[in-house]
């Protein structure tokens, strides 16, 4: 039994490879992101800090929230994959279950909403955040091929534990809004966040050994558009991306400003300053 089945064994019973069942799947997936969004905005309005911040700023807050959502969702499913789910490690280039189908779903529908959003954004606001970008639209490329090519679900569904670190990072920008940074609260937090990338390193090296033990089947067996965007997404964020966020959060928590709005009046050596539009 999989997770889906511990939850509700009827879920178990739907067949996720009809195209209207992962169609809806990843529109109720959009929808509800797109709520927790509404939902953040509408409760933020009550505080004095969130009435202070700057449009894009407010846009950056509930997407912070949005973020940690699915960051708790992934950790779950993630953890699930990694210690409990049997099925999966049969095959690791065609194995699928109900949970990966589920997951790989809902991945889609955040992603969609995520860039989505972000490009509205950055077209308003005429500033891109490269990286995060990149990110983000490679993931989606990258998971809507696996569902469309049905394959990898092995390593989809057990890399959605990389967003472990999500739900911290989240925090840890909201506490800097809200001028916290100074509290411990914030310091245990941003330690937390930093060790969470450190054992990004760690996944994404198992990843690898998991490439070397089973790379006569891989080789052979794994679609080529499958094995090229999988492998290339994975060497971005084994020595590009979790490199480089580990070493700005490292940097954040002895020096803790926040280098998403560095234009914001007193943030380069205070945080929480926020700036009220006039």
């Amino acid at each position: 039994m999989g997770l889906l089945g511990a939850i509700n064994p009827l879920w178990e019973e739907i067949d996720y490879n009809q195209f209207h069942v992962k169609t809806r799947i990843i529109a109720a997936s959009f929808l509800f992101f797109a709520l927790v969004y509404a939902a953040c905005h509408g409760l933020s309005s009550l505080l004095r800090t969130y009435n202070g911040l700057r449009l894009k700023e407010k846009i950056f807050w509930n997407l912070a929230v949005v973020r940690a959502t699915f960051g708790v969702f992934c950790t779950v499913v993630g953890v699930w994959a990694l210690w409990w789910d049997e099925e999966l490690k049969k095959d690791v280039v065609f194995a699928t279950t109900p949970t990966s189908f589920f997951a790989i779903c809902t991945t889609i529908g955040f992603f969609l909403f995520e860039c989505s959003t972000l490009l509205v954004s950055d077209i308003i606001f005429r500033k891109i955040s490269i990286l995060l970008n990149l990110h983000h639209w490679i993931s989606l490329v990258g998971y809507s091929l696996i569902l469309w090519v049905g394959s990898t679900h092995y390593f989809a569904t057990n890399g959605l534990i990389l967003e472990m670190s999500t739900p911290f990072s989240a925090l840890c920008w909201v506490l800097l809004k809200c001028g916290l940074a100074d509290t411990t609260l914030w310091w245990l937090n941003q330690c937390v966040l930093v060790h969470t990338f450190h054992l990004r390193s760690v996944l994404e090296a198992f990843f690898w050994l998991e490439t070397w033990r089973h790379w006569d089947h891989i080789w052979a067996d794994m679609p080529a558009a499958m094995f090229v965007s999988f492998y290339t997404e994975l060497a971005l964020v084994s020595f590009v991306m979790t490199p480089y966020w580990t070493y700005k959060k490292s940097s954040q928590l002895f020096h803790p400003i926040d280098w998403n709005f560095t234009d914001t009046e007193k943030t380069k050596t205070t945080n929480g300053a926020v700036k009220k539009e006039q």
